[in-house]
This record gives structure tokens, sequence and C-alpha cells, in this order.
């Protein structure tokens, strides 16, 4: 599970490789991103990131989210000039977008506002009229009929982790179909490292919950390695001692076994840890001369990059202590 796999060789991306590696040498280092962390500024910060392309040209705030959409944009007209396969295309999109859906919904619902990240799919306008209290009509389907059935259903509970998982089950159904019908084994491998992730989250979640019964029946996204149907019911009954036992035989052992049995700020732990599996997954198609892999390791790892940049820069703006930033931090090991 989740182990090397082979990879395709498809000489159709002999070129865009070529041009990863050059992008590849411009992602962040890990010193750059644990700099900003420990600058005394956010303008020091973002000096400490100037070398990777990070330059804003208004302060504070504002200057955040233009060096962000600035690289958004310049990420996502490279693939769309480097992926002849469409389905590809929709896949490395899809995240963004539900991502999207995801936090104009939290808007509307709650008090908090997520930023919406351009270089995807949906119209920004859209979202933003969503996020201020809008209806999702005007949204594209399948998305806007997943906006209104999530919108009833929070009537029901009023639960913002039901919330996004009735997001997240939408898009992992959808990146399940598109990587089957991709047929790249590097592909599937990924998709069930990353249901397996969220699930473990999922099941800390429930475990810490007053009501893990009410939780548990939509918490579990099928299609990964671990058995959604055992997490449910070790999530409803709320038995620890089972979890830590099931999940203990699995790789995800010494990942997941503290947030598990209930340590302080585990899953903020599980989280870091769960991102880094995911980038040494990625990893192993640094060195493929050809084929789709790089390509999709190297928007997954840049758009891993402009999480960490917005969460670094956030904190800085918001006078965050330097050893919590970079205790949080993943990546940088």
């Amino acid at each position: 599970m989740t182990g090397r796999v082979k990879l395709s060789g498809d000489p159709a991306y002999t070129y865009a490789v070529g041009r990863v590696r050059v992008r590849e040498r411009r992602l962040l280092t890990p010193r750059a991103l644990v700099e900003a962390a420990e600058a005394r500024t956010f303008e020091d910060a973002v000096d400490a990131l100037r070398e990777a392309g990070y330059e804003p040209a208004t302060r504070g705030g504002a200057g955040l989210e233009e060096l962000l959409a600035r690289q958004s944009a310049e990420l996502t007209r490279f693939i769309r000039e480097s992926v002849p396969d469409i389905r590809l295309l929709e896949y490395l999109r899809l995240r963004l977008d539900y991502a999207n859906l995801k936090a104009a919904l939290v808007g509307r619902l709650t008090e908090k506002k997520p930023p919406l990240t351009d270089g995807g799919g949906l119209p920004l306008d859209k979202l933003t009229a969503l996020a201020d209290g809008g209806e999702p009509d005007g949204l594209p389907s399948p998305f806007a009929e997943l906006g209104k059935r999530l919108l009833e259903e929070w009537e029901k509970a009023r639960d913002p982790f039901l919330l996004q998982q009735g997001v997240d089950r939408a898009l992992f159904a959808r990146l399940d179909e598109l990587a089957g019908e991709i047929g790249l084994p590097f592909l599937a491998e990924y998709q069930r490292l990353e249901t397996d992730l969220a699930n473990l989250a999922a099941l800390v979640r429930c475990l810490a919950a007053p009501n893990p019964e009410e939780l548990s029946a939509a918490a579990f996204l099928p299609g990964g390695g671990l058995d959604a149907g055992r997490l449910g019911i070790l999530a409803r009954t709320g038995d620890r001692g089972g979890a830590v036992d099931y999940v203990g035989r699995t790789p995800y052992a010494e990942l997941a076994r503290a947030a598990i049995e209930g340590a302080t700020d585990g899953l903020g732990v599980l989280a870091v840890r769960g991102a880094d599996r995911k980038l040494e997954f990625l990893r192993q198609a640094r060195h493929a001369p050809f084929g789709a892999e790089p390509l999709i390791a190297y928007y997954l790892a840049k758009r891993n990059e402009l999480e960490l940049v917005r969460f670094v820069l956030t904190c800085k703006l918001n006078g965050v202590p330097p050893e919590t930033i970079t205790a949080r931090l993943w990546g940088v090991s």
C-alpha cells in the first residue's frame, strides 16, 4: 500500500518532462520555508521566498493574495500547455474546484471566510456570490446540484465537518473515476493514499466527538486501502483500543497512532505527517525520464507549496510565534 509503483514511460510527455525538470529546481527548499517561518516580520518572510518568484507588489494581506494568484495562474498556464489528456487536466483541476466550493459553502454557512484560489474551472465571481449568501445556481453542473444538496443537509445537523465530508465524498468519487479512466498505476495508488489519510483524519475526529454515532455514518470515504466499514464501526462505538489495534497492522501505524490514542493536537500532527507521506510518494516520479507522472507530481507539489506559503505568510500577518509555525510545517524534514 502506497509503495513504489511502475511508471508509465509515455513518450508523449518527453518535452513536458524536460520543462518540469527546470521548474522543479525553482520549488521552495525546506530551508527557505523555515527561514520564512522564523522571520521577524511579514516583509522579512517574503524576502526569504523571493528566490522562488514570490514577489508581492503591495504590502500586507492584499500582497499575499496577489503573489499567490500570480503563482497559481502561472502554474495553471503551464499545466494546460503541457498535458494533452483532458481527463488528466480535469483530475488535476478538480481538487481546486472542490476546495473552492467547500470554502464558499463554509463562508455562507458559518462566520469563517476561507480564501478562494484562482486557477480552477469554477468562476470565482459565482463562488464569491455563494459565500456572501447567494445560491449555487450559477455554478456549472455537477457543482450547482451538490451545493444545493449540501445546503439542504446543513439544516439537519449544522455540522461543518459533515459539510466538508459531503464535498470530499463527491470529489473523491470523481477522482477515483478519472484515475480509473486514465489508467496510471501511479495515479491510482496516490488516490488510495489520499483516501486513507482522509479516513484516518475522519476517524480521529469521530473518536474525539461527543456524538460519534451521528458523525460516523457519513464520515468515511470508499476506495482506499483501509476498510471504511471497519473504520465506521470503530468510530461509531468509540473504540479507541480497537482503532489503535486495526491501524497498527497497516502501513499507517506510526503515522496515526498518537492521534488515534487521543494525543493533544493529534489531528494537527496527523495532518503534517500525512502531508509528508504524500510528498514522499510523489518524489518517486522525480527521476522518471518520460511519462505523465513527473507532471502530476510537480503540479501537486507546487499546489502543496502554495498552501505552505499561504500558511506561513498568514501566520506572519497575524503575529503567530515562529516556533508555532515551524511545528506545523510539513515537507521540511
